[in-house]
């Protein structure tokens, strides 16, 4: 990938990817994981999402400004797999307040390392970030009709051009 050089899946592979996570033991870890690909989020904004952020009615995820790299409050809509996911970690809830979604062992928020580590154990060699270019490069390749400015605002990137600060 372009822009900080994370290794990035090719979009091609992450739905035998994401069936391979689906079939192991059930973790808060991979449900983030999963959560973090389907939603193409950035890993620190899965990691700390709280169940207010998430309407399950709407189906959206509003993420308040101060979980966002930009600063900026941001509200994706969820897809039917990414709301199923949500539903799966409800069933290992064990708070009543407004807790972390994806809570580590402590109940904090799990550790970056936590879903690199997921990777590592079944020999991936992407990052967790990458996957937000898998994203980028599916919406690119097969949804030529979404206009780039679209994708750039799924992935919550500032609108500056990227490309131009990046020469």
């Amino acid at each position: 990938g372009k822009g900080g050089n994370f290794a990035a899946m090719p979009y091609t592979d992450v739905p035998a990817f994401m069936s391979d996570l689906r079939d192991d033991s059930e973790t808060t870890g991979r449900l983030a994981l999963m959560f973090t690909i389907l939603t193409a989020a950035r890993s620190g904004e899965v990691r700390n999402a709280k169940w207010s952020h998430i309407s399950f009615k709407t189906k959206l995820w509003s993420r308040p400004a101060a979980l966002m790299k930009a600063r900026e409050e941001h509200t994706v809509a969820l897809s039917d797999q990414a709301i199923a996911i949500l539903q799966r970690a409800a069933l290992m809830r064990t708070k009543s307040d407004d807790c972390l979604i994806f809570p580590g062992k402590s109940g904090k928020a799990l550790s970056d390392m936590t879903l690199t580590k997921i990777l590592r154990d079944k020999k991936i060699d992407y990052t967790v970030h990458g996957f937000r270019s898998s994203f980028r490069d599916w919406a690119a390749e097969l949804m030529p009709t979404i206009p780039a400015e679209v994708a750039e605002t799924a992935l919550a990137h500032e609108e500056k051009k990227k490309t131009t600060r990046a020469y």
